[in-house]
């Protein structure tokens, strides 16, 4: 029990200050570009490691189009568009988004692996999305795609959906026993390799940024935000199942939100101060049912 409770630690503090960080990767070098040289460093360093330590690093066809599968939901396409609506957005509110990944997670264990999912997560589940609706009342009720904002939180969403939706890979890749850390570094490299194709097409030029500001961002966001985080995500999730790993995306606003009213001068406004509790209480019932589940 200890160990899930270090790794979910690991998670949250490494994964926290990515969504500010990620403001650095903005600007002179194109979103998608810094979304390829952060999983391109992190799967080289994730391979260095496997060949030190003599790990196997021959795979069937098969397992390699999971790879594939994989890395393109979890490390490429849902990174475009947080990277993509962090361009619109206060840092804050993608990760506040990403926090119905525990919704989404309890739906995609049942939609793929036919788990039925209980009245009290069912209840859980629309508190939770009560709370997104009241935080984000304004952007909902009056949508157009024509505000920068409502882009943002739209690009935000379909985001999450796509980590979701490698959640759910992932969770199938280890019913067949596929190897934990070689699967994140094929489908790290396959992903950078993936966002690579996708800047080919938008015409983005391979630039890079120089300045103190982007390289220490972008090496943290290789290091701690995609090593450490995703070993130690995905690790959780491995013990303890989708919807009970997602619990990272419940905390992790807070955190965020913090950062952003100490960096970013976030003003709090009543939709937030009342929906992010909400949402928080919501998601916590969805857990505590599938604890006592487990």
């Amino acid at each position: 029990m200890m160990n899930n409770y270090i790794l979910f630690l690991i998670t949250l503090f490494c994964w926290s200050p990515t969504w500010y960080l990620i403001k650095f990767q903005l600007g002179y070098v194109d979103p998608l570009v810094s979304v390829f040289y952060r999983f391109l460093i992190a799967a080289i360093i994730i391979f260095i490691y496997l060949v030190i330590k003599n790990k196997n690093l021959k795979f069937s066809i098969n397992h390699h189009f999971w790879f594939l599968f994989f890395g393109t939901c979890l490390y490429s396409i849902n990174y475009v568009f947080f990277y993509l609506s962090n361009t619109y957005l206060i840092s804050a509110f993608p990760a506040i988004v990403f926090s119905t990944v525990v919704i989404m997670n309890i739906l995609g264990e049942t939609f793929y692996f036919k788990k039925k999912p209980s009245l009290k997560t069912l209840i859980g589940a629309t508190i939770g999305m009560i709370g997104i609706i009241i935080i984000f009342n304004d952007e909902i009720f009056n949508f157009s795609l024509s505000e920068g904002t409502h882009v943002g939180l739209f690009l935000a969403l379909i985001g999450t959906f796509c980590a979701s939706t490698g959640n759910m890979v992932h969770q199938r890749n280890l019913n067949n026993n596929f190897p934990p850390i070689q699967t994140i570094a094929y489908a790290m490299l396959y992903g950078s390799l993936v966002t690579l194709f996708v800047t080919q097409i938008r015409g983005a030029e391979l630039l890079f940024e120089n300045s103190v500001s982007y390289i220490s961002s972008l090496l943290y966001l290789s290091i701690f935000g995609s090593i450490f985080a995703f070993v130690s995500y995905l690790k959780l999730l491995e013990k303890v199942g989708p919807g009970r790993a997602g619990y990272v995306g419940v905390v992790m606003p807070v955190l965020a939100l913090m950062i952003s009213t100490i960096f970013e001068k976030l003003e709090w406004q009543i939709d937030l101060i009342i929906g992010l509790p909400i949402l928080i209480i919501g998601a916590i019932l969805v857990i505590n049912q599938k604890i006592k589940d487990n």
